[in-house]
């Protein structure tokens, strides 16, 4: 998606201009033009730098607990049997109108008095809605199953707040000792080491490799201050930038999914959203070609996302979905064993459901497994600064006292 800047016209005579999310200009004048709007100007906006959020971060971001709130009050409005309009409606009036979170529900329940659909109104606000749950709405939005799809977007948005927040709490003592430890390494580097090694060079020795390091380290920090913060910053921004760019981001997606553990997790999870939406849009009525469409942007990750597009092919050539699958090599093959036994036995909704809860399943498994090895991992991280920067301070110990004696 493209931002664009925009000048229209309302239906009324009054002149607004805002931003607008789109694949391409004609697609983003086709939505005001179905908003109601008669464009007057459109451009793409170009950025150097993705600063366009800035000003939503000055004024507060809406907390990932309020989001899944939600979903799940809307969830609950819905199967209650009120319309849209109405249940963003009640949720408005109970929000502080001046917090993030009650500015975000007012314009999404603007938007949808005006006509809008939800999913094109979440995607005006890309801050709080991720690319996978606009899509989990617009599935729900096609099939007439938006309460159940606000159901499964809660349960997905506190499953991966609860590892997001296990995983915090797990590397918070790893981490502050991390950084103690480098504290004590840079402390030491800048006042006791240059004692060393000019004692070793009085003594017409060179101080030992891991000194010299550490050294010519702080010697470059003290004589180019500002080179060092400004290479640092453009590192930062050149990362963020380079990120950005659609084929780098799926060869960090691939990346992501050859990583042992965490792309295992990846690819359980993912496939845990993707049959799920697949079994709702199938009870819906929806056609199975049409259902993969929706799913795609569900994915989470760009290599299984490109993957379902080719799926979809397949099943407009008349391929079943078991048999286009297992030509992509994606998916486990236990599930598609599941997937080929439901559609051979004409009950392919069911066994997308089972699926879906084995990949819930092994999904949960792999997150408790990575939560157990993140301190591990983070302590061995640890003792190899440790063992450096010891190294660094005892070698040049070692060598004075030879030279002395």
């Amino acid at each position: 998606m493209k931002p664009f800047s925009y000048r229209a016209c309302t239906s009324d005579g009054r002149r607004v201009k805002g931003r607008i999310e789109a694949e391409t200009a004609v697609a983003a004048a086709r939505a005001l033009a179905a908003d109601g709007l008669v464009v007057v100007q459109i451009e793409e906006r170009r950025h150097i730098f993705p600063m366009r959020r800035m000003p939503l971060q000055l004024r507060g971001r809406v907390a990932e607990e309020e989001r899944i709130a939600l979903f799940q009050e809307l969830a609950a409005l819905l199967a209650a049997g009120l319309p849209l309009h109405e249940a963003l409606g009640r949720l408005a009036d109970g929000t502080n109108e001046t917090s993030a979170f009650g500015r975000l529900v007012r314009a999404l329940h603007a938007e949808v008095l005006r006509g809008t659909a939800l999913s094109r109104a979440m995607e005006r606000h890309p801050e709080d809605f991720p690319p996978s749950i606009v899509g989990m709405v617009r599935a729900g939005e096609e099939s007439g199953t938006l309460d159940v799809i606000f159901a499964e977007a809660a349960a997905f948005l506190t499953e991966a707040h609860t590892l997001r927040e296990s995983l915090k709490s797990a590397l918070a003592y790893p981490i502050f000792l991390l950084a103690a430890t480098a504290c004590s390494i840079v402390l030491m580097t800048i006042f006791v080491l240059p004692v060393f090694a000019s004692l070793l060079r009085d003594l017409g020795t060179e101080p030992p490799l891991p000194t010299r390091i550490l050294l010519t380290a702080a010697d470059t920090a003290a004589a180019h201050p500002y080179l060092l913060i400004f290479a640092l910053s453009a590192l930062l921004m050149g990362g963020v930038v380079l990120v950005r760019i659609p084929a780098l981001r799926f060869r960090i997606d691939a990346a992501l999914l050859r990583i042992p553990i965490l792309g295992r997790f990846i690819r359980f999870a993912a496939w845990g959203m993707i049959l799920r939406t697949l079994a709702i849009l199938m009870h819906s009525g929806i056609r199975l070609d049409r259902a993969v469409h929706l799913a795609r942007s569900v994915a989470g990750n760009r290599v299984l996302a490109r993957s379902l597009e080719r799926v979809e092919r397949g099943l407009l050539q008349g391929q079943t979905l078991a048999r286009a699958l297992s030509r992509e090599n994606q998916l486990p093959q236990i599930l598609q064993g599941m997937l080929a036994a439901g559609e051979s036995a004409g009950d392919l909704e069911r066994l997308l459901r089972q699926a879906a809860e084995y990949c819930k399943r092994m999904s949960q498994q792999l997150s408790a497994r990575m939560e157990s090895l993140a301190e591990p991992v983070m302590i061995v991280m640890i003792a190899c600064v440790i063992f450096f920067g010891v190294l660094s301070f005892l070698l040049p110990v070692f060598e004075a006292m030879d030279q002395l004696m």
